[in-house]
């Protein structure tokens, strides 16, 4: 294949193609690369299109200077695909933006073939541009059109769905799907009758369906649907046929919104007011029958009705005892004088004690029935509600009273325009929706005056059609008002109607309700449904961020409940390793090095795993902490030669120690490892050297503050930052660096549980801490640990206890341990430091010895044991041994010593696996100690 097109006719119809391309706008430019040479020749149009000056097209170019002009972003694939091209020859097309004459880029697609020579060596390559601006630019609105499509569909409420002429679903949203119960890939293409359960309910909503895409008129309909779970429930649907482009209906589309609570709502109404209706008709009296021989009282219903008793039966006395007592003597003397002086009628008004506790005025009325002889038998009466009587003796104020309580109760104010004598009655909460103070008189002028003049004109003529007797209009009206005396502006509504004296108006009369808070709402809507697509994205990222928080938190837990679970066993076994490895490393002596150096090689190992599992347990916030009033300042400065010696001589350390800062209340000996432990990560990450800051500050966060944004509450507290210049970390390594286990270090080189002892001590401290890292610039870890207020000078930091040579006592030690390998270390262990020992398994047997040798000084328990744990032993041996010492051992005392993970005051608490070192030194300073 040559470099460039052979003559003859097939070359002359090419030309005359592309001549033909260029002038119909197609193609915008031509170009010929003579890949051996090197060399580029472009038509004018092809410089244009790549900024360059058209005389240029003249002369050979280099690849170069045309690539000049491409998009910075589209250059490197530019290149990759040239290259590819030249490699592989034959056809070539690529899409990238170029930057024209106008300095504007343009989307361009670059077409062209490369010709190989027989040795598959590239040496030409023809090709043309074609402009893709406008093509691009329509695909990218059609994307986003879809995408939008897409995200309204699923958020819109209830079940939103689309179907063709022949029935069959074409979409659904999330409310479809869950009708329906099956996914969208099993509905869409099928009609209801092969979807639905229940053939009668497919078939009605097939036929609506049929009937809406017929008529071509949109339907609002309620529909009872059946749920595949076999609830059933009402929807409001709305269903509207689907056009195409020509306007011919092509099928249909429907919304459904569930309107079940406001059916059952409704109907709770209509039975509420048929009870109403019921009352109103009933007597207004309390018909009671006594029967005076035995003395019970039958009532008919209106005694719950008028008075609230829910009783149709009582006794006499339980009648007289509800009067008042004020009244009850004169009426007991009254009704008896009548029974037992022969007479018939009796009457009386009294105060009578309805359900509630309060009374009401009543006038009874009664009737003695006697037998043959005069002996009265029964008496019948009636019980009127004097209220009722002076209502309506105070009928017309009372009304407006209850209109007042009825409008208030609705938010509403009522209106009465007297057209006869020109006046106007406006309630206080009428007076307010125009801005008119409740003692202020008003008339119709206030009325007109305070209407908003851009809603006058219309108002007025409403309330016009109200009065007109020809018209008779309802007076249906919202506008707005602006205030008289406060100059505000409020939506109203009101409603009314003419009152007619033959063809004359003579009142008009209705009721307002300010509906300024539902403007504003619906205004609020409207913007929300214009904003609806950025708030649905608001609400999935709001919601990934909760479901990501909760998994996280699961994660931790799941840890730390692993962590307490393995915690005891495992601090027991290492315990039986190494309380032995340290006894015979003290026999032997020096008399075997070879042997010594296999004992601490031992050592060393059986220890990092206890450290492995303390910082388990740091990190799920289980381990005993000891918290004392502590200055920060002094302990950092304490720390400084220790922190030097870990970080060695190529990091440059700088304490910065801010004046009189707060005191917190945290455990040191735990604070000034976490401290080493963020030095340490420090120098991991600065292998040739740098700089490592540590700096303590009081520190308040107010609510607008960056670290209350970052999720530390706002308080005062003491903040120590442990800041480097190192290589630093990127986002996704910050996300996991307090993860358990989770390290970027090379395997043995780090166990992944730094900085989750770091998370977890701080968070058992009540405090927080942040993580902010730049890669190539460093990682800065701050601790926000509460402030705490104390009468008391801060303790300093417990330090390292001073090595001195093991010695015991001759005290006598009672050991309880249900664990046999660590109980045998134990006795073996106090017997070389010179201390008799007795020993137990279990609490049972410690009191019997404990009651045998009443010169036992020390009980040194496990905490976790079955049955009778080590606190629950030590209460009962200081109950009955009130001097007696105790030490507590354990490998996680799963709180049975603490609260809220702090270790109570009076506990003396060694952690397992121990050294006889420690062991010499703890047991000591327990016996030694003064109560």
């Amino acid at each position: 294949m040559s470099s460039s097109p052979s003559p003859g006719s097939h070359g002359e119809r090419d030309a005359e193609r592309v001549r033909m391309a260029l002038a119909a706008g197609a193609i915008i430019g031509t170009w010929f690369w003579d890949v051996a040479q090197d060399s580029l020749t472009v038509d004018d149009a092809l410089a244009l299109a790549h900024g360059l000056d058209p005389a240029l097209a003249r002369t050979e170019l280099r690849l170069e200077q045309v690539v000049s002009a491409v998009h910075p972003d589209d250059r490197a694939g530019l290149a990759e695909a040239i290259a590819e091209a030249v490699r592989r020859g034959g056809r070539y097309a690529h899409q990238y933006r170029t930057r024209g004459a106008d300095g504007a880029y343009r989307w361009i697609e670059a077409i062209g073939r490369v010709d190989l020579d027989a040795h598959g060596q590239a040496v030409g390559f023809p090709g043309v541009l074609i402009d893709i601006d406008e093509r691009r630019r329509v695909e990218a609105e059609r994307d986003q059109a879809q995408t939008l499509l897409r995200s309204f569909v699923e958020a819109a409420p209830g079940v939103l769905y689309a179907k063709d002429r022949q029935g069959r679903m074409l979409i659904g949203n999330r409310g479809t799907t869950e009708l329906i119960g099956l996914p969208p890939e099993v509905y869409v293409g099928r009609t209801d009758a092969e979807l639905l359960g229940d053939p009668a309910q497919a078939a009605i909503v097939m036929a609506t369906d049929e009937r809406v895409m017929a008529s071509g008129q949109t339907e609002q309909l309620e529909e009872e649907v059946s749920f595949p779970d076999g609830r059933r429930a009402h929807w409001l649907s709305t269903k509207s046929p689907l056009r195409d482009a020509d306007g011919v209906v092509v099928g249909l589309v429907g919304t459904s919104l569930d309107i079940t609570d406001r059916k059952a709502a409704e109907a709770r109404h209509l039975e509420v007011e048929e009870r109403y209706r019921l009352a109103a008709h009933a007597t207004n009296d309390a018909i009671w029958d006594w029967r005076i021989s035995d003395g019970q009282v039958i009532w008919n219903e209106a005694l719950t009705t008028l008075f609230g008793h829910a009783l149709s039966e009582t006794s006499a006395q339980w009648w007289l005892d509800h009067i008042h007592p004020d009244d009850r003597a004169r009426v007991d003397r009254d009704i008896h004088a009548v029974i037992e002086g022969g007479g018939t009628a009796w009457n009386s008004e009294y105060r009578f004690r309805r359900a509630d506790g309060s009374f009401a005025s009543v006038l009874d009325r009664g009737t003695v029935l006697r037998g043959g002889v005069g002996e009265p038998l029964r008496m019948i009466g009636a019980m009127l509600d004097l209220t009722v009587r002076q209502v309506a003796e105070a009928a017309l104020a009372q009304s407006e009273e209850r209109l007042r309580f009825a409008t208030e109760a609705g938010d509403m104010g009522f209106w009465d325009v007297d057209l006869v004598r020109d006046a106007l009655i406006w309630p206080p909460r009428t007076k307010a929706m125009f801005g008119i103070s409740p003692e202020v008189a008003v008339s119709m002028r206030d009325f007109h005056d305070g209407l908003h003049p851009d809603d006058r004109a219309a108002t007025v003529a409403a309330f016009a059609a109200a009065a007109d007797p020809a018209r008779r209009a309802l007076y249906d009206v919202e506008y707005r008002t602006v205030g008289k005396e406060d100059g505000v502006v409020r939506w109203v509504a009101a409603k009314g109607r003419g009152h007619f004296e033959g063809d004359r108006c003579v009142r008009v009369v209705g009721v307002a309700i300010e509906i300024t808070a539902r403007k504003l709402a619906d205004a609020r809507l409207q913007e929300l449904n214009e904003h609806l697509e950025s708030r649905v994205l608001e609400e999935v990222a709001q919601r990934t961020r909760v479901e990501d928080a909760l998994r996280q938190s699961q994660k931790m837990e799941a840890v730390g409940q692993l962590t307490g679970g393995i915690a005891h066993d495992f601090n027991n076994m290492l315990a039986t390793v190494i309380g032995p490895l340290d006894l015979l490393a003290m026999r032997m002596g020096d008399s075997d090095p070879r042997a010594k150096r296999y004992i601490d090689m031992a050592i060393d190992g059986a220890t990092r795993a206890a450290q492995l599992t303390q910082r388990l347990l740091a990190f799920s916030r289980q381990q005993p902490l000891q918290p004392v009033p502590l200055d920060v300042n002094r302990l950092v400065a304490g720390m400084s030669d220790l922190l030097v010696h870990s970080l060695g001589s190529s990091i440059r350390l700088e304490t910065v120690l801010a004046a009189q800062v707060w005191c917190t209340f945290a455990d040191a000996n735990q604070l000034e490892n976490v401290i080493l432990n963020l030095a340490v990560n420090a120098r991991d990450a600065l292998p040739g050297g740098g700089r490592l800051v540590v700096e303590t500050a009081n520190c308040t966060i107010a609510a607008d503050d960056d670290a209350a944004a970052a999720e530390v509450p706002v308080g005062e507290y003491v903040r120590i930052t442990v800041a480097d210049n190192g290589s630093g970390m990127p986002p996704e390594v910050i996300a996991k660096a307090f993860d358990p286990f989770f390290t970027t270090k090379k395997v043995g080189q780090g166990t992944g549980l730094g900085l989750s002892q770091v998370y977890g001590f701080v968070k058992q401290s009540a405090g927080h801490v942040n993580i902010d890292s730049t890669p190539g610039q460093g990682t800065t870890v701050t601790l926000y640990l509460p402030r705490r207020r104390v009468d008391v000078a801060p303790s300093p930091p417990a330090g390292r206890e001073d090595n001195r040579a093991l010695s015991g006592g001759r005290e006598l030690v009672l050991v309880v341990e249900d664990e046999p390998g660590v109980r045998q270390f134990s006795i073996e262990a106090l017997t070389e430091l010179g201390y008799p020992v007795l020993a137990a398994e279990g609490a049972a047997t410690a009191l019997t010895l404990l009651d045998r040798h009443p010169d036992i000084a020390l009980l040194f328990t496990d905490v976790v044991m079955p049955e009778v744990n080590g606190r629950q032993l030590a209460d009962e041996a200081l109950r009955r041994r009130p001097t007696l010492k105790v030490l507590f051992t354990t490998g996680y005392s799963r709180n049975a010593l603490e609260n809220d993970g702090v270790l109570d005051p009076d506990v003396h608490l060694i952690g397992k696996p121990f050294t006889l070192e420690e062991l010499a030194l703890r047991v000591r300073a327990v016996l030694a100690e003064v109560r």
